[in-house]
């Protein structure tokens, strides 16, 4: 169904002469009248009669023309939902965030995006915490874009945002905590070791391996403020993310790791996906934010 057609026969009963409506729509009259017996050869109904006093509706036009206008209604519709969209006056976002990103960054991503597009509805995704667990939001189409670190996900775009350090964190009266060199694996042979559930254990157990270090687990947590507040109170020692460290911290002794680890983190979307108005200005605020507060990152 062509809807143009449609609203210029509409536009023809409103004026009562196809001529005026022709005009009007920016047709030639000859033009016009092959729109109009389009429209008829495709319904295969007459739906104009016209003479001498105008032009005029069948009775089979008149059965047709609530029906008629409702299409052309609905397209309005579609059009002005669009063109909100493209504006971003409506309109929806998922971001998949693993702990750390979603206790620190994205408040205040999201806050910022908020105030410049008050009416897109923001959906945070977190889930378990795990970096797998964010490339798979990705993947199945559940996410619009997801925060990963240290991805090799194939079918995935991913922007390059900042590098985390991973530092040891020691409760305050611990004797490596005045130490002012790096710490190495092998001083903590034997110290309680608390280890994350959430995606920064791939961090920590691909340091353990790869300084051969076996640590001594004496608890296992997903939340890692509840694990500062372990390792604040004696409990033992555990290795997280600079990022939530330097916002959550109190009185915990946080230490460089020998060699200075990092993790890398990055904001990433499907490669197989066009992007929406909405995702792009998320990704370029993102970008924005990072670059002008150093004091999150660094």
């Amino acid at each position: 169904m062509n809807i143009i057609k449609y609203r210029l026969l509409v536009k023809a009963i409103e004026l009562g002469n196809l001529t005026k409506a022709a005009s009007e729509l920016g047709y030639t009259q000859s033009g016009a009248s092959h729109q109009i017996k389009s429209v008829e050869e495709e319904l295969g109904i007459k739906i104009l009669q016209r003479d001498r006093s105008g032009t005029k509706l069948t009775t089979e036009g008149k059965l047709l023309l609530p029906y008629i206008r409702e299409a052309i209604s609905c397209e309005d519709k579609i059009l002005a939902t669009a063109n909100s969209i493209i504006g971003m006056q409506i309109g929806s976002l998922k971001v998949g965030a693993f702990t750390s990103v979603s206790l620190v960054l994205l408040p205040i991503i999201i806050g910022q995006f908020h105030q410049l597009y008050p009416n897109v509805q923001i959906e945070m995704l977190t889930g378990e915490g795990s970096y797998p667990e964010m490339e798979q939001f990705l993947i199945d189409g559940i996410a619009d874009c997801s925060f990963v670190s240290g991805s090799n996900a194939q079918g995935l775009n991913q922007i390059h945002l900042f590098d985390d350090s991973l530092c040891l964190v020691l409760p305050p009266d611990h004797p490596l905590s005045s130490s002012d060199s790096p710490i190495t694996f092998q001083q903590l042979n034997g110290v309680p070791f608390l280890m994350p559930t959430d995606g920064s254990n791939t961090d920590i157990l691909y340091l353990c391996h790869k300084h051969n270090f076996n640590p001594s687990v004496a608890f296992t947590m997903h939340d890692d403020l509840a694990l500062l507040a372990m390792v604040e109170n004696g409990l033992g020692c555990t290795v997280l993310p600079k990022l939530i460290l330097n916002n959550y911290s109190r009185r915990a002794a946080i230490k460089y790791l020998e060699g200075y680890p990092t993790r890398s983190i990055s904001i990433a979307t499907r490669t197989d996906e066009v992007l929406s108005p909405i995702v792009s200005t998320f990704l370029e605020l993102t970008q924005t934010i990072i670059r002008q507060r150093p004091d999150l990152t660094n």
